[in-house]
């Protein structure tokens, strides 16, 4: 690195001392070849190779230069003339230091001078002992001669002007044990060996290798080091000879401490003559354009008062990912440097070095915020905080390394400053231990809270700013104090946050004078930025207020603004319940009112809050009342219940629609509690009052099983319980009940609700249900509004009467019951005149009797009527009241038996009863018509012997039929008893009356009319009346298609057909008619087939 010289001095003379220099440096590779032969033929090489060199350093000379240096002295000004240089400085500095035997690197070179000696002492001679001695002396010197030219930097064509040499490596203590351990090892193997071949000279040199051994890893770190500075030092040389004129007075001397960064940022410490030239920002634009040429930005900053050495920054042009950089030291030491004498020079400010940089928070894992400080600069903190860090927009020319993408932030301690990732300081994982000692007491006393300690730097200012543009228009100052160490960011599961603030404010004012003002503009459009009054438990603070703010972000896009939408109990949602309600009231009313801490009653999507408002300036609760849909609006409400204190203290119950499931609740009391609050509003808004014009009220509220509640109430003076019923309809569009049904309780009116139909529409039969205990009379056949299984107990109702319009699913609960009888182990008869039966399909083999016709009807009844006079002797004769005391060798299988289309059976013909004209045909019609007539009075005789007679011996009729009038029955011998001996399952719509006890009429309509305004009656969809009992809403089971019926009663054994051919009528005989049919009866029987998709049925 020089400048050519114009002129040259010395002459011919000059020259001709340089040649005889080159001439003598030239002599040192003769001189190795030489030393190398003689070596080979074990002569003492290595003597001719130190002595030959030595020689020749003092014939070298110095070669005549060209060129000028920075500092005006005569320096090389081309590649052949530093060769020369170079070669001239190899020569002249042979054997000039780097003898001391206090360093590591002597033990290999003793090792090579041992095996010198044993080389050539192994020829034969008397004199090859000392010759051998004398040449592994010069041996050792020249080992070490030779590692003191390569350590020599400058004796390099690139290094030259570098000024570097790689310093000896001591003995490390640290490692004595194994150098010692590594020495006795050598010397045992030494002796070993020369006990064996009788040589001693290996010994020393095992011993030489075994101490070198442990110190390898320290060279080899030694070299990488030096490496690293000797590679920053030819960068900055070679900027500077990039340079036209370097502004420096003199080169660089030698540099240390260099550490190197990832992505090629690098920061060392550089000896400089004045570090006062170089630490300057004139300096770093001189470098730039050379530094950016190689892609790098550079910085020169001061080390400390030191003013012989600079701190040199070196980074590339491209900022690296923010977390990669605060992971890195180097890396943000270095653009911390570059960027600060950027700063600097803005502000006529000279550049530090970077110092106790150390990691406070990680991210992931990762360095994300660092605290260090600024040695050697003329800038404080305080001016650092406020002139090098205006908030600048991230990314843009401005804020102390704003364009690298990370924050740097003063301590207002003055001490330090901190560079992070970003300012949410929440996302840390912050060391507090390592950062308790940097926080200062000036914003709080609380230092185990880094990331809150992070917050107020910016906070307070940032806040007191805010709030003071949003009060000006209402006249009112920024609250006194801001109590930071009260200040609590909550964040919900959701993802948004809310913070809240404790804030004083002056006397003069209250805390509703700051509740009115809209501040929500003045904080960017935030969704919250509200004050509350404080409150310490349940009661509120005069002078402190409560303020509660919600940016407007990404986190913050889901933040629920209405009650409804408020769903989950987390401490979030408390508080912006609260705010809802609060900030609704202070628009709606004249005077805010104090509202209380939120509850949530609800689970789930049932979000129901609590909360007590208190009323100020002289409101009462009819001022509230009268806005109360109003206030219902800006909640955000669905519903709202008023619970009222007294006039000056309420509890809202506000959200969406409250629900009805007792699992939807965190209590079943506030379930309750909420139902008697919506009950006894409904009731008032539907006029159910009495005579002084008080309304219904609400005793008790209860589940009532399933998706019911059972609700207690009491009727006031002069209102009865058919009155209450007249206004039930509108109770029940007034409260959202869709579903009521009366039932028997100890109050003067109870009542099942439901705010939504609670029968599924289609239920599928539960097989295992319906054979769980064969020991069992309980035959289960349908789902009840409770949500439990409907049974139906011959002990409790003898028989049943199944009725109900076409399609409406009659059938299926009378094939349920008798599958579960079969399965029960019940004897089964089914008698169908119209449809043949086909219903029972998949077990007729496993049924006891089948009858088709009418003749086969009333035989078939004629046998059970004799089988069940059978039973009642076989009772008298064991002395039992029942079939089920009987002994259980002589106990009969219950009996069950269905009868459809009963009523048709009742049914007498009405054709023509006189013949005047004598026709034949006529005749014969009237004689069917006749005998037809006499087997259905004998099938209902029959029938009511069998219900009012045999219900101890175990029968059980189930008679199915259309829908019946109030007199279908009445055909029946002894009608009256057989009809209350009856339980009643009416299927489908329709009136009830005839379906129904006529005690129950009025109440089976009632349901009727309500299911069909809900949405109809479901096919199975019915009313259950146990015998002597009320009304229950059911929807009757489904078996299913035929094949899964047959599968599932497969394992019911077939039955053996009863024989009762004896007991079948005989067909009269017909006038003038040849051949006539083989029916019995003469009615003609369809056939049809079973619907695989429900349990209709359609014609073949």
């Amino acid at each position: 690195m020089a400048y050519r010289r114009n002129s040259r001095k010395g002459g011919t003379g000059r020259r001709g001392v340089e040649s005889a220099g080159v001439q003598a440096q030239t002599l040192r590779i003769p001189i190795l070849i030489l030393a190398l032969v003689l070596a080979v033929l074990r002569l003492p090489g290595m003597t001719v190779w130190c002595l030959g060199w030595l020689a020749v350093r003092f014939m070298a000379r110095r070669p005549d230069l060209s060129g000028k240096g920075v500092d005006g002295r005569a320096a090389p000004s081309d590649d052949g003339e530093r060769r020369s240089e170079a070669s001239w400085r190899r020569a002249s500095r042979w054997l000039d230091g780097g003898l001391s035997p206090l360093y590591a690197d002597m033990m290999p070179a003793l090792a090579i001078a041992c095996l010198d000696y044993g080389w050539l002492s192994s020829a034969d001679g008397t004199w090859r002992p000392v010759m051998a001695g004398v040449d592994a002396v010069f041996c050792w010197l020249t080992v070490m001669g030779v590692n003191q030219q390569r350590r020599d930097m400058t004796c390099t064509v690139r290094g030259l002007d570098s000024n570097m040499r790689r310093m000896r490596v001591r003995w490390a203590r640290r490692r004595l044990p194994w150098i010692l351990t590594g020495l006795g090892a050598g010397l045992v193997a030494g002796l070993l060996q020369a006990a064996w071949t009788g040589l001693f000279w290996p010994a020393p040199m095992l011993m030489a290798l075994g101490a070198a051994t442990p110190m390898w890893p320290v060279w080899r770190a030694n070299r990488k080091r030096f490496h690293a500075d000797y590679e920053s030092r030819l960068m900055v040389g070679r900027w500077i000879g990039s340079l036209a004129k370097p502004p420096m007075d003199s080169l660089p001397g030698l540099v240390s401490d260099t550490r190197v960064a990832a992505d090629g940022s690098r920061v060392f410490t550089m000896t400089v003559a004045n570090a006062a030239q170089w630490a300057g920002d004139s300096m770093a634009k001189t470098f730039t354009p050379v530094a950016q040429n190689d892609g790098m930005l550079v910085g020169f900053a001061f080390l400390g008062q030191d003013r012989t050495r600079v701190r040199v920054a070196v980074c590339p042009v491209q900022p690296p990912d923010p977390g990669d950089l605060l992971a890195d030291d180097v890396m943000l030491e270095a653009r911390l440097t570059v960027d600060e004498t950027r700063m600097g020079a803005m502000y006529g400010a000279f550049p530090g070095r970077i110092v106790h940089l150390r990691t406070i928070a990680l991210r992931d894992g990762r360095p994300a915020v660092r605290s260090f400080d600024v040695d050697g600069s003329n800038a404080d903190w305080d001016m650092i905080g406020r002139d090098w860090l205006k908030g600048a927009t991230s990314g843009a020319f401005g804020d102390w390394m704003n364009r690298e993408g990370i924050v740097v932030t003063a301590d207002p301690g003055g001490t330090h400053g901190w560079v992070s990732l970003d300012a949410d300081w929440d996302s840390y994982e912050w060391d507090v231990e390592t950062m308790r000692p940097l926080m200062s007491d000036t914003l709080t006393r609380r230092h185990d809270d880094p990331s809150h300690y992070m917050r107020l730097i910016g906070e307070d200012k940032r806040l007191k700013t805010i709030l003071s543009g949003g009060l000006e228009t209402s006249k009112l100052p920024a609250p006194d104090t801001i109590f930071h160490d009260n200040t609590e960011t909550i964040d919900d599961p959701a993802g948004w946050r809310i913070t809240s603030y404790a804030m004083a404010i002056g006397r003069a004012y209250t805390a509703g004078d700051y509740m009115r003002p809209v501040l929500r503009g003045a904080f960017a459009e935030s969704p919250v930025a509200d004050f509350l009054p404080w409150l310490e438990g349940d009661r509120p603070r005069s002078r402190l207020l409560q303020f509660v703010h919600a940016p407007r972000c990404d986190g913050n896009r889901s933040l629920p603004d209405m009650l409804r939408d408020l769903a989950g109990d987390s401490p979030a949602r408390r508080l912006m319940a609260r705010v809802i309600v609060s900030h609704a009231c202070s628009q709606v009313l004249k005077t805010p009112p104090t509202v209380g801490a939120a509850t949530q009653l609800g689970v789930g999507r049932n979000t129901v809050w609590r909360i007590p408002i208190r009323l100020e300036g002289g409101l009462t609760a009819s001022d509230l009342r009268r806005v109360q849909e109003r206030l219902k609006s800006v909640m955000g409400a669905d519903e709202t219940l008023w619970e009222w204190r007294d006039q000056g203290h309420a509890i809202v119950w506000a959200g969406g629609r409250m629900s009805m499931d007792a699992r939807d609740w965190r209590r079943r009391s506030d379930l309750d509690r909420m139902i008697r609050l919506r009950l006894d509003e409904a009731w008032a808004a539907s006029r159910a009052v009495g005579a002084d014009g008080r309304p219904v009220t609400t005793l008790d509220v209860r589940d009532g099983g399933g998706r019911l509640v059972r609700a207690s109430f009491t009727l006031p003076a002069g209102l009865g319980v058919e009155g209450a019923l007249t206004r039930l309809d509108a109770f029940r569009a007034t409260s959202g009940f869709m579903y009521a049904r009366r039932v028997n309780g100890d109050a003067p009116l109870t009542l099942l609700l439901s705010r939504s139909d609670p029968l599924p529409e289609r239920v599928m039969a539960d097989w295992r249900l319906m054979g769980a205990d064969p020991s069992s009379t309980v035959l289960p056949f349908a789902v009840g509004d409770d949500e439990r299984t409907v049974l139906f107990d011959p002990h409790d109702t003898a028989h049943l009467l199944v009725t109900g319009q076409t399609m409406s699913g009659k059938t299926s609960a009378a094939v349920t019951l008798v599958n579960a009888a079969l399965l029960h182990g019940w004897q089964a008869f089914v008698g169908d005149p119209v449809k043949s039966g086909n219903d029972f399909a998949p077990v007729k083999g496993k049924l006891s009797g089948f009858a088709t016709g009418l003749a086969d009807c009333a035989a078939m009844l004629d046998w059970i009527d004799r089988e069940g006079r059978r039973r009642l002797a076989l009772q008298k004769e064991h002395g039992v009241e029942n079939i089920d005391m009987l002994p259980a060798g002589v106990r009969p299988p219950r009996i069950i038996v269905f009868l459809d289309e009963f009523v048709s059976l009742l049914e007498l013909s009405r054709g023509v009863k006189r013949n005047p004209t004598g026709d034949p045909d006529v005749d014969n019609m009237i004689m069917m018509d006749a005998w037809r007539d006499r087997l259905k009075r004998r099938i209902g005789a029959s029938v009511s012997h069998i219900l009012t007679q045999h219900r101890s011996q175990g029968i059980t009729m189930i008679l199915g039929s259309q829908m019946m009038k109030a007199d279908s029955m009445d055909a029946l011998p002894d009608a009256g008893l057989a009809k209350n001996q009856m339980g009643r399952l009416f299927v489908g719509a329709g009136d009830v009356i005839g379906n129904v006890s006529a005690q129950n009429v009025r109440e089976g309509n009632r349901l009727i009319r309500q299911a069909m305004d809900s949405g109809g009656m479901p096919k199975g969809r019915g009313l259950y009346e146990r015998m002597g009992r009320g009304l229950q809403m059911v929807q009757c089971w489904w078996c299913g298609p035929t094949a899964d019926v047959a599968a599932h009663m497969r394992g019911v054994p077939d039955a053996t057909p009863v024989d009762w051919s004896d007991l079948l009528p005989a067909r009269p005989k017909q006038v003038g008619v040849v051949g006539q049919s083989s029916d019995t009866d003469g009615d003609a029987t369809v056939s049809v087939a079973a619907d695989p998709d429900d349990d209709d049925w359609v014609l073949d």
